[in-house]
């Protein structure tokens, strides 16, 4: 039986499964139509194939849901055209009970009933696994996604929006003395090349863990050590000498750090927190001075980051310096019945 069948109003569409590695490029090319240059066939190879082969779904003694899983489904009009695709998924370290999805369609194909049938299916498939929690983001430059997600049981849990940083315009004798005000509370500032190896990283991982579980732009909790290094400092973008650690005595208590990107001259700032402890005292702004220097002696123009709406400290001090918001995407939630 047809996936499409179990929805009513289907329109001229119908769903599939996914069939790899043939709907790659595909899909892709359906990211690409809503947000461009996020996906290639090539990238969307690599992110499966550090996923577990099979699902191990299962709930734990709480009754919640645990564990590996997901479905991914295609939708075809009737010339066999990709339209939409939706997926439900879980990785094992998030919370228990939660499951993440997204959903999208084609824009010549939006208002035909399209992508409730998407997330009809995402939602059974949710269910059928006693889901509690399912989560998804929306882009916030697509104006009819959030009435649409609302008016489907979708409550909004953060928005979360892209800052720029012209370098041409800014002056850092204007935050000279930054670091120096944080530096006569006894705070040392240093980079990972300075401290290199794993101790290090298990402390900033440690640090990580702890600013990110009052960081409203957080969702999940972090990974496992082993998962959060490969993802905090991946091959390809990423520098001993650029991430940028506050130390008191053997202590860490703030970071920042920035990556290289596709776009020559174009650093983003991946993450900055600092301790609990430590703050209301120039830290996270020192650290982000810092860096800003050192990617203007690397030679960038811009940089970028993202900022949850309502941090207000850290929405303070990316303005302060004189980034400028733009796109970003919603965080939406719903409570599924269990």
């Amino acid at each position: 039986m047809s996936l499409s069948k179990s929805y009513k109003t289907c329109w001229k569409a119908r769903l599939r499964d996914i069939k790899i590695p043939e709907d790659y490029e595909h899909i892709a090319d359906l990211f690409n139509m809503i947000e461009p240059g996020s996906a290639t066939a090539q990238s969307l190879e690599a992110e499966d194939k550090q996923m577990p082969a099979t699902s191990n779904l299962k709930r734990n003694e709480d009754g919640l849901l645990v564990g590996f899983g997901r479905t991914r489904i295609i939708a075809e009009n009737e010339e066999g055209q990709i339209i939409g695709y939706g997926a439900s998924y879980r990785a094992p370290w998030v919370n228990p009970g939660q499951l993440a999805s997204i959903f999208c369609v084609h824009p010549h194909f939006r208002g035909k009933g399209v992508g409730e049938m998407i997330l009809f299916h995402i939602e059974n498939w949710a269910n059928e696994h006693q889901a509690s929690v399912l989560s998804s983001i929306l882009m916030d430059w697509i104006d009819a996604s959030l009435p649409f997600a609302q008016k489907r049981g979708f409550l909004l849990d953060a928005h979360i929006f892209d800052l720029v940083l012209d370098l041409n315009l800014f002056d850092p004798a204007e935050y000279v003395d930054t670091a120096a005000q944080a530096s006569k509370l006894g705070i040392k500032f240093i980079t990972l090349a300075d401290m290199p190896g794993e101790e290090s990283e298990r402390k900033l991982y440690e640090l990580c863990v702890e600013t990110s579980e009052d960081n409203p732009g957080q969702y999940d909790s972090l990974p496992p050590f082993a998962q959060w290094r490969k993802d905090f400092f991946p091959e390809n973008s990423s520098r001993n000498d650029w991430v940028f650690i506050a130390v008191d005595g053997e202590r860490f208590v703030g970071v920042t750090q920035l990556f290289s990107t596709e776009d020559a001259g174009v650093l983003y700032t991946n993450y900055t927190g600092v301790d609990k402890e430590y703050r209301g005292h120039g830290i996270a702004k020192a650290l982000k001075s810092i860096s800003i220097e050192a990617a203007i002696n690397e030679g960038a123009h811009t940089m970028t980051t993202d900022s949850e709406e309502s941090n207000a400290p850290m929405q303070y001090i990316n303005r302060s310096f004189g980034y400028i918001p733009g796109q970003g995407h919603y965080r939406i939630v719903k409570q599924l019945k269990m």
